[in-house]
Protein backbone atom coordinates (compact mmCIF):
# COMPACT_ATOMS: atom_id res chain seq x y z
CA UNK A 1 0.00 0.00 0.00
CA UNK A 2 2.81 2.52 0.87
CA UNK A 3 4.83 1.60 -2.22
CA UNK A 4 1.52 2.50 -4.55
CA UNK A 5 1.13 5.78 -2.30
CA UNK A 6 4.39 7.10 -3.16
CA UNK A 7 3.67 5.96 -6.24
CA UNK A 8 0.61 8.52 -7.07
CA UNK A 9 2.75 11.00 -4.70
CA UNK A 10 5.28 10.90 -7.01
CA UNK A 11 2.95 11.30 -10.46
CA UNK A 12 0.52 13.96 -8.69
CA UNK A 13 4.19 16.27 -8.27
CA UNK A 14 5.63 15.52 -11.72
CA UNK A 15 1.93 16.56 -13.08
CA UNK A 16 1.52 19.99 -11.40
CA UNK A 17 5.16 20.93 -12.54
CA UNK A 18 4.25 20.51 -16.09
CA UNK A 19 8.25 20.61 -16.32
CA UNK A 20 10.05 18.30 -18.25
CA UNK A 21 13.23 19.43 -17.34
CA UNK A 22 15.46 16.55 -15.72
CA UNK A 23 17.35 18.74 -13.04
CA UNK A 24 13.82 20.27 -12.08
CA UNK A 25 12.41 17.04 -11.83
CA UNK A 26 14.99 16.10 -9.72
CA UNK A 27 14.84 19.06 -7.54
CA UNK A 28 10.84 18.43 -7.03
CA UNK A 29 11.62 14.69 -6.01
CA UNK A 30 13.78 15.68 -3.09
CA UNK A 31 11.67 18.69 -1.91
CA UNK A 32 9.50 18.25 0.66
CA UNK A 33 6.30 18.74 -0.05
CA UNK A 34 3.92 21.73 1.61
CA UNK A 35 1.17 20.48 3.34
CA UNK A 36 -1.11 22.97 2.73
CA UNK A 37 -0.67 23.02 -1.11
CA UNK A 38 -0.82 19.38 -1.20
CA UNK A 39 -4.12 18.70 0.35
CA UNK A 40 -5.18 14.94 -1.48
CA UNK A 41 -1.78 13.93 -0.32
CA UNK A 42 -1.30 13.96 3.47
CA UNK A 43 2.76 13.72 5.36
CA UNK A 44 1.93 10.55 6.33
CA UNK A 45 0.87 7.73 4.16
CA UNK A 46 -0.46 5.73 7.15
CA UNK A 47 -2.60 8.27 7.44
CA UNK A 48 -4.02 7.73 4.45
CA UNK A 49 -4.47 3.97 5.30
CA UNK A 50 -6.42 4.73 8.57
CA UNK A 51 -8.56 7.02 6.80
CA UNK A 52 -9.18 4.40 3.69
CA UNK A 53 -9.73 1.67 6.58
CA UNK A 54 -12.11 3.47 8.73
CA UNK A 55 -14.29 4.01 5.78
CA UNK A 56 -14.27 -0.18 5.26
CA UNK A 57 -17.76 -1.79 6.23
CA UNK A 58 -17.07 -5.25 8.36
CA UNK A 59 -19.29 -7.87 6.19
CA UNK A 60 -17.35 -10.65 8.72
CA UNK A 61 -20.19 -12.47 10.63
CA UNK A 62 -19.57 -11.59 14.53
CA UNK A 63 -19.71 -14.67 16.92
CA UNK A 64 -20.07 -13.99 20.62
CA UNK A 65 -19.46 -16.05 23.65
CA UNK A 66 -22.29 -17.02 25.66
CA UNK A 67 -21.97 -14.82 29.45
CA UNK A 68 -22.56 -17.37 32.00
CA UNK A 69 -21.88 -16.73 36.06
CA UNK A 70 -19.61 -18.78 37.60
CA UNK A 71 -22.10 -20.71 39.24
CA UNK A 72 -23.80 -21.16 35.59
CA UNK A 73 -20.60 -22.26 34.42
CA UNK A 74 -20.56 -25.22 36.78
CA UNK A 75 -24.36 -26.25 36.74
CA UNK A 76 -22.88 -26.54 32.76
CA UNK A 77 -20.81 -29.69 33.61
CA UNK A 78 -23.36 -30.82 36.07
CA UNK A 79 -26.13 -30.23 33.20
CA UNK A 80 -23.87 -32.06 30.83
CA UNK A 81 -23.69 -35.33 33.23
CA UNK A 82 -26.94 -35.22 33.11
CA UNK A 83 -26.79 -35.16 29.46
CA UNK A 84 -24.78 -38.08 29.27
CA UNK A 85 -26.58 -40.10 32.02
CA UNK A 86 -29.78 -39.45 29.98
CA UNK A 87 -28.37 -40.43 26.76
CA UNK A 88 -26.74 -43.73 28.73
CA UNK A 89 -30.38 -44.84 29.68
CA UNK A 90 -31.56 -44.28 26.35
CA UNK A 91 -29.07 -46.11 24.66
CA UNK A 92 -29.51 -49.16 27.36
CA UNK A 93 -33.16 -49.24 25.67
CA UNK A 94 -32.34 -49.76 22.56
CA UNK A 95 -28.62 -50.24 21.61
CA UNK A 96 -28.89 -51.35 18.25
CA UNK A 97 -30.94 -48.32 16.65
CA UNK A 98 -29.52 -45.28 15.66
CA UNK A 99 -30.96 -42.50 17.67
CA UNK A 100 -31.05 -38.91 18.74
CA UNK A 101 -32.17 -36.86 21.75
CA UNK A 102 -31.46 -33.72 22.98
CA UNK A 103 -30.90 -33.32 26.62
CA UNK A 104 -31.39 -29.72 26.05
CA UNK A 105 -34.97 -29.98 24.97
CA UNK A 106 -35.64 -32.62 28.43
CA UNK A 107 -33.98 -29.73 30.35
CA UNK A 108 -36.39 -27.36 29.59
CA UNK A 109 -38.79 -29.27 30.36
CA UNK A 110 -38.28 -30.53 33.25
CA UNK A 111 -37.47 -26.92 34.43
CA UNK A 112 -40.73 -25.71 34.06
CA UNK A 113 -41.91 -28.14 35.48
CA UNK A 114 -39.78 -27.41 38.60
CA UNK A 115 -41.02 -23.86 38.59
CA UNK A 116 -43.86 -25.58 39.36
CA UNK A 117 -42.79 -28.50 41.66
CA UNK A 118 -42.20 -28.32 45.40
CA UNK A 119 -40.87 -30.47 48.44
CA UNK A 120 -39.49 -33.85 47.23
CA UNK A 121 -40.55 -33.28 44.51
CA UNK A 122 -38.75 -29.95 43.16
CA UNK A 123 -35.93 -31.54 44.94
CA UNK A 124 -35.63 -34.22 43.17
CA UNK A 125 -35.82 -32.25 39.57
CA UNK A 126 -33.19 -29.71 40.89
CA UNK A 127 -30.63 -32.12 41.70
CA UNK A 128 -31.19 -34.48 38.63
CA UNK A 129 -30.36 -31.54 36.32
CA UNK A 130 -27.21 -30.49 38.06
CA UNK A 131 -28.14 -27.74 40.06
CA UNK A 132 -27.96 -28.97 43.76
CA UNK A 133 -30.63 -27.44 46.10
CA UNK A 134 -31.05 -23.75 44.10
CA UNK A 135 -34.42 -24.25 42.08
CA UNK A 136 -34.20 -20.75 40.91
CA UNK A 137 -30.97 -21.21 39.50
CA UNK A 138 -32.37 -23.17 36.84
CA UNK A 139 -34.86 -20.98 35.03
CA UNK A 140 -31.62 -18.35 35.13
CA UNK A 141 -29.43 -21.11 33.41
CA UNK A 142 -32.28 -21.63 31.00
CA UNK A 143 -33.05 -18.14 30.29
CA UNK A 144 -29.85 -17.35 29.57
CA UNK A 145 -29.57 -19.69 26.99
CA UNK A 146 -32.63 -18.65 25.05
CA UNK A 147 -31.43 -15.17 25.04
CA UNK A 148 -27.49 -15.67 23.92
CA UNK A 149 -26.93 -19.04 21.95
CA UNK A 150 -29.28 -17.67 18.67
CA UNK A 151 -26.96 -15.20 18.45
CA UNK A 152 -23.98 -16.92 19.58
CA UNK A 153 -23.35 -16.92 15.92
CA UNK A 154 -25.45 -15.53 13.42
CA UNK A 155 -23.94 -17.94 10.68
CA UNK A 156 -25.36 -20.58 12.14
CA UNK A 157 -29.99 -20.66 12.64
CA UNK A 158 -30.75 -21.78 16.34
CA UNK A 159 -34.10 -21.42 17.95
CA UNK A 160 -35.65 -22.30 21.58
CA UNK A 161 -39.38 -21.79 22.03
CA UNK A 162 -41.84 -22.87 24.91
CA UNK A 163 -45.53 -23.50 25.41
CA UNK A 164 -47.64 -24.08 28.04
CA UNK A 165 -51.03 -24.81 27.61
CA UNK A 166 -54.13 -25.72 29.89
CA UNK A 167 -56.82 -26.97 29.73
CA UNK A 168 -59.57 -24.57 30.12
CA UNK A 169 -61.33 -25.87 33.00
CA UNK A 170 -57.53 -25.28 34.61
CA UNK A 171 -56.54 -22.40 36.49
CA UNK A 172 -52.76 -21.34 36.29
CA UNK A 173 -51.17 -19.62 39.17
CA UNK A 174 -50.07 -16.10 38.45
CA UNK A 175 -46.59 -16.64 39.54
CA UNK A 176 -45.95 -19.67 37.80
CA UNK A 177 -47.45 -17.82 34.68
CA UNK A 178 -45.27 -14.65 35.10
CA UNK A 179 -41.96 -17.35 35.21
CA UNK A 180 -42.74 -19.11 32.08
CA UNK A 181 -43.03 -16.05 30.22
CA UNK A 182 -40.16 -14.37 31.90
CA UNK A 183 -37.65 -17.03 32.35
CA UNK A 184 -38.33 -19.43 29.38
CA UNK A 185 -39.83 -16.81 26.79
CA UNK A 186 -43.06 -19.16 26.38
CA UNK A 187 -46.40 -19.07 24.93
CA UNK A 188 -49.69 -19.33 27.83
CA UNK A 189 -52.35 -20.57 26.31
CA UNK A 190 -55.94 -21.65 27.35
CA UNK A 191 -57.57 -24.27 25.25
CA UNK A 192 -60.60 -26.84 25.43
CA UNK A 193 -58.93 -29.83 25.48
CA UNK A 194 -62.19 -32.20 24.08
CA UNK A 195 -62.04 -30.27 21.15
CA UNK A 196 -59.81 -31.71 18.22
CA UNK A 197 -58.79 -28.07 17.04
CA UNK A 198 -56.67 -27.98 20.54
CA UNK A 199 -54.84 -31.13 19.56
CA UNK A 200 -54.08 -29.81 16.01
CA UNK A 201 -53.19 -26.44 17.41
CA UNK A 202 -50.51 -28.50 19.53
CA UNK A 203 -49.06 -30.28 17.09
CA UNK A 204 -48.95 -27.25 14.70
CA UNK A 205 -47.02 -25.71 17.07
CA UNK A 206 -45.05 -28.81 17.04
CA UNK A 207 -44.42 -28.79 13.30
CA UNK A 208 -43.62 -25.07 13.26
CA UNK A 209 -40.70 -24.79 15.66
CA UNK A 210 -39.27 -27.78 14.40
CA UNK A 211 -39.27 -26.76 11.13
CA UNK A 212 -41.14 -28.87 9.58
CA UNK A 213 -39.13 -32.01 10.87
CA UNK A 214 -40.94 -33.32 13.37
CA UNK A 215 -44.99 -32.91 12.29
CA UNK A 216 -46.85 -34.08 15.34
CA UNK A 217 -46.00 -35.06 18.65
CA UNK A 218 -48.99 -35.71 20.67
CA UNK A 219 -51.17 -38.47 19.56
CA UNK A 220 -54.47 -37.55 21.61
CA UNK A 221 -55.63 -35.65 24.15
CA UNK A 222 -57.78 -37.54 26.77
CA UNK A 223 -60.15 -35.60 29.10
CA UNK A 224 -57.78 -36.38 32.15
CA UNK A 225 -55.32 -34.09 30.15
CA UNK A 226 -54.96 -30.69 32.18
CA UNK A 227 -51.58 -29.41 31.06
CA UNK A 228 -49.03 -29.55 28.66
CA UNK A 229 -45.86 -28.09 29.13
CA UNK A 230 -43.47 -28.17 25.29
CA UNK A 231 -40.31 -27.71 23.99
CA UNK A 232 -39.01 -27.12 20.68
CA UNK A 233 -35.02 -27.18 20.09
CA UNK A 234 -34.41 -26.59 16.11
CA UNK A 235 -30.59 -26.32 14.93
CA UNK A 236 -29.81 -25.82 11.05
CA UNK A 237 -25.77 -24.94 9.94
CA UNK A 238 -23.69 -25.51 7.30
CA UNK A 239 -20.01 -26.74 7.60
CA UNK A 240 -17.63 -24.24 7.64
CA UNK A 241 -16.29 -25.64 4.78
CA UNK A 242 -18.78 -27.92 2.70
CA UNK A 243 -17.56 -31.66 1.67
CA UNK A 244 -17.83 -31.49 -2.07
CA UNK A 245 -21.01 -33.85 -3.53
CA UNK A 246 -18.84 -35.30 -6.31
CA UNK A 247 -16.39 -37.05 -3.97
CA UNK A 248 -19.46 -38.81 -2.06
CA UNK A 249 -19.63 -42.55 -2.88
CA UNK A 250 -21.32 -45.59 -2.00
CA UNK A 251 -19.28 -47.41 0.10
CA UNK A 252 -19.71 -50.53 2.71
CA UNK A 253 -20.64 -49.85 6.42
CA UNK A 254 -20.32 -52.21 9.24
CA UNK A 255 -22.90 -52.49 11.29
CA UNK A 256 -22.63 -53.84 15.34
CA UNK A 257 -23.34 -57.59 14.14
CA UNK A 258 -20.95 -57.95 12.12
CA UNK A 259 -23.25 -56.88 8.71
CA UNK A 260 -22.41 -54.76 6.03
CA UNK A 261 -24.29 -52.23 4.47
CA UNK A 262 -23.76 -49.91 1.51
CA UNK A 263 -24.72 -46.44 2.30
CA UNK A 264 -23.72 -42.66 0.50
CA UNK A 265 -19.99 -41.77 2.50
CA UNK A 266 -18.83 -38.10 2.22
CA UNK A 267 -14.94 -37.93 1.89
CA UNK A 268 -12.43 -34.92 2.05
CA UNK A 269 -8.75 -34.36 3.36
CA UNK A 270 -8.52 -31.81 5.86
CA UNK A 271 -6.77 -29.87 8.38
CA UNK A 272 -9.21 -30.29 11.54
CA UNK A 273 -8.98 -30.75 15.23
CA UNK A 274 -8.67 -34.32 16.27
CA UNK A 275 -8.73 -36.13 19.64
CA UNK A 276 -7.71 -39.90 20.41
CA UNK A 277 -7.79 -41.80 23.90
CA UNK A 278 -8.16 -45.49 24.56
CA UNK A 279 -11.56 -45.97 23.69
CA UNK A 280 -11.78 -43.94 20.33
CA UNK A 281 -11.23 -41.51 17.98
CA UNK A 282 -12.88 -38.22 17.01
CA UNK A 283 -12.74 -35.30 15.09
CA UNK A 284 -14.48 -32.06 15.56
CA UNK A 285 -16.57 -30.46 12.55
CA UNK A 286 -16.77 -26.79 12.64
CA UNK A 287 -20.25 -25.21 11.31
CA UNK A 288 -20.43 -21.70 10.58
CA UNK A 289 -17.77 -19.18 11.25
CA UNK A 290 -16.09 -22.51 12.99
CA UNK A 291 -15.32 -20.83 16.52
CA UNK A 292 -18.80 -21.08 18.22
CA UNK A 293 -20.64 -24.53 16.90
CA UNK A 294 -19.37 -28.29 16.29
CA UNK A 295 -20.33 -31.52 15.77
CA UNK A 296 -17.58 -34.12 17.17
CA UNK A 297 -17.97 -37.23 16.18
CA UNK A 298 -16.38 -40.23 18.46
CA UNK A 299 -15.42 -43.58 16.22
CA UNK A 300 -15.05 -47.04 18.63
CA UNK A 301 -11.25 -48.05 18.30
CA UNK A 302 -11.28 -51.63 17.43
CA UNK A 303 -12.44 -53.84 19.95
CA UNK A 304 -14.97 -51.25 21.41
CA UNK A 305 -18.34 -50.67 20.79
CA UNK A 306 -20.85 -47.52 20.82
CA UNK A 307 -21.84 -48.31 24.11
CA UNK A 308 -18.35 -48.73 25.80
CA UNK A 309 -17.61 -44.97 24.40
CA UNK A 310 -21.29 -43.75 25.87
CA UNK A 311 -20.69 -45.37 29.14
CA UNK A 312 -17.44 -43.85 29.46
CA UNK A 313 -18.11 -40.24 28.98
CA UNK A 314 -18.82 -37.81 31.95
CA UNK A 315 -18.40 -33.79 32.27
CA UNK A 316 -14.80 -34.39 33.44
CA UNK A 317 -13.63 -36.26 30.80
CA UNK A 318 -15.12 -34.44 28.21
CA UNK A 319 -13.78 -31.29 29.97
CA UNK A 320 -10.25 -32.64 29.78
CA UNK A 321 -10.31 -33.67 26.37
CA UNK A 322 -7.39 -32.84 24.59
CA UNK A 323 -7.77 -31.67 20.85
CA UNK A 324 -4.85 -31.07 18.42
CA UNK A 325 -4.66 -29.71 15.14
CA UNK A 326 -4.03 -32.53 12.51
CA UNK A 327 -4.68 -33.14 8.74
CA UNK A 328 -7.01 -36.19 8.79
CA UNK A 329 -8.53 -37.66 5.41
CA UNK A 330 -12.35 -37.92 6.29
CA UNK A 331 -15.22 -40.24 5.49
CA UNK A 332 -18.36 -39.65 7.34
CA UNK A 333 -21.99 -40.70 6.24
CA UNK A 334 -24.62 -38.93 4.42
CA UNK A 335 -27.00 -39.43 6.87
CA UNK A 336 -31.00 -39.18 8.40
CA UNK A 337 -32.07 -40.22 11.95
CA UNK A 338 -35.12 -40.15 13.65
CA UNK A 339 -36.56 -41.16 17.03
CA UNK A 340 -39.18 -41.05 19.05
CA UNK A 341 -38.70 -41.99 22.84
CA UNK A 342 -40.90 -41.90 26.02
CA UNK A 343 -38.72 -41.12 29.28
CA UNK A 344 -40.67 -41.47 31.96
CA UNK A 345 -39.17 -44.63 33.61
CA UNK A 346 -35.57 -43.05 33.00
CA UNK A 347 -35.98 -39.82 33.62
CA UNK A 348 -37.46 -41.45 37.41
CA UNK A 349 -34.34 -43.97 37.68
CA UNK A 350 -32.19 -40.64 37.18
CA UNK A 351 -33.65 -39.64 40.54
CA UNK A 352 -37.19 -37.73 39.81
CA UNK A 353 -39.54 -40.70 40.86
CA UNK A 354 -42.24 -38.84 42.31
CA UNK A 355 -42.80 -36.62 39.12
CA UNK A 356 -44.39 -39.71 37.56
CA UNK A 357 -46.29 -40.76 40.72
CA UNK A 358 -49.91 -39.67 41.60
CA UNK A 359 -49.48 -40.06 45.34
CA UNK A 360 -45.94 -38.93 45.57
CA UNK A 361 -45.58 -35.57 43.24
CA UNK A 362 -45.86 -31.90 43.92
CA UNK A 363 -47.06 -29.45 41.72
CA UNK A 364 -48.89 -27.50 43.80
CA UNK A 365 -47.02 -24.44 42.05
CA UNK A 366 -48.94 -24.49 39.07
CA UNK A 367 -52.34 -24.30 40.18
CA UNK A 368 -55.04 -22.37 41.72
CA UNK A 369 -57.72 -24.77 41.26
CA UNK A 370 -55.88 -28.62 40.44
CA UNK A 371 -54.44 -30.38 42.82
CA UNK A 372 -52.83 -33.86 42.62
CA UNK A 373 -50.75 -32.57 39.63
CA UNK A 374 -48.53 -35.71 38.23
CA UNK A 375 -46.54 -35.57 34.78
CA UNK A 376 -48.39 -38.98 33.38
CA UNK A 377 -46.15 -38.98 29.44
CA UNK A 378 -42.69 -37.21 29.30
CA UNK A 379 -41.72 -37.74 25.42
CA UNK A 380 -39.52 -36.57 23.10
CA UNK A 381 -39.34 -36.79 19.29
CA UNK A 382 -36.14 -36.08 17.63
CA UNK A 383 -34.59 -35.47 14.08
CA UNK A 384 -31.39 -35.64 12.03
CA UNK A 385 -30.00 -34.56 8.33
CA UNK A 386 -26.34 -34.62 7.60
CA UNK A 387 -25.24 -33.93 4.20
CA UNK A 388 -22.94 -32.49 1.96
CA UNK A 389 -24.19 -28.85 3.21
CA UNK A 390 -24.18 -29.16 6.55
CA UNK A 391 -26.64 -30.30 9.49
CA UNK A 392 -30.38 -29.50 10.45
CA UNK A 393 -31.48 -30.92 13.24
CA UNK A 394 -34.16 -30.64 16.02
CA UNK A 395 -36.22 -32.20 18.71
CA UNK A 396 -39.56 -31.66 20.70
CA UNK A 397 -39.88 -32.84 24.35
CA UNK A 398 -43.88 -32.75 25.81
CA UNK A 399 -44.92 -33.01 29.35
CA UNK A 400 -48.48 -34.43 29.39
CA UNK A 401 -49.93 -34.11 33.26
CA UNK A 402 -52.90 -35.37 34.85
CA UNK A 403 -54.30 -34.94 38.50
CA UNK A 404 -55.26 -37.52 41.00
CA UNK A 405 -57.52 -35.35 42.58
CA UNK A 406 -59.57 -33.46 39.82
CA UNK A 407 -60.58 -30.30 42.16
CA UNK A 408 -62.95 -28.45 39.30
CA UNK A 409 -64.94 -25.73 41.25
CA UNK A 410 -68.76 -26.34 39.99
CA UNK A 411 -70.65 -24.86 43.07
CA UNK A 412 -72.83 -27.00 45.57
CA UNK A 413 -74.36 -30.26 44.88
CA UNK A 414 -77.09 -31.17 47.60
CA UNK A 415 -79.06 -33.93 47.11
CA UNK A 416 -82.01 -32.47 48.69
CA UNK A 417 -84.60 -33.35 46.44
CA UNK A 418 -85.82 -36.22 44.31
CA UNK A 419 -82.99 -38.03 42.14
CA UNK A 420 -81.54 -41.30 39.84
CA UNK A 421 -79.02 -43.64 41.08
CA UNK A 422 -77.23 -46.48 39.28
CA UNK A 423 -74.28 -49.37 40.36
CA UNK A 424 -72.50 -49.45 37.37
CA UNK A 425 -69.15 -52.25 37.31
CA UNK A 426 -66.13 -49.91 35.61
CA UNK A 427 -64.37 -52.43 33.60
CA UNK A 428 -67.55 -53.81 31.64
CA UNK A 429 -69.51 -50.52 31.45
CA UNK A 430 -72.29 -52.89 32.71
CA UNK A 431 -75.18 -51.45 34.81
CA UNK A 432 -76.02 -53.97 37.88
CA UNK A 433 -78.84 -51.74 39.15
CA UNK A 434 -80.93 -48.72 38.33
CA UNK A 435 -83.48 -46.45 40.60
CA UNK A 436 -84.64 -43.28 42.21
CA UNK A 437 -85.25 -42.07 46.02
CA UNK A 438 -87.98 -39.91 46.17
CA UNK A 439 -88.01 -39.30 49.61
CA UNK A 440 -88.95 -41.44 52.76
Amino acid sequence: MRRILLFVFAVTLMTSCGNSDDEEMTQVKTETPDPQKQNPIPQNPDDTIASRDSMIINMLPQTRAIELTQDQKAFVEKNNDFSFSLYRAINEADSKSSNITSPLSVTYVLGMLNDGAAGVTSKELTQVLGFGDNKQAVNEYCKSLIEQAPVADPSVVLKIANIVAANQNMTLLDAFCKDMQDYYSAEVASLDFSKTSSLDYLNSWCKEKSGGMIPSIIDELNPQDLLILMNAVYFNATWTEKFDEKDTKQEAFTKADGSKETIPMMQRKARIQYNESDMFTAISLPFGSGDKWSMRILLPKEGKTTTDVINCLNSDLWGKAFWQNAQVDIKVPRFTTKSDIVLNSMVAKLGAPSVFNPDAADFSLISKNQKGLFVSLLKQKAAIEVTEKGTKTTAVTVAEMMGADMVVDKGNFYADHPFVYIIQEASSGAIFFIGTFQGN
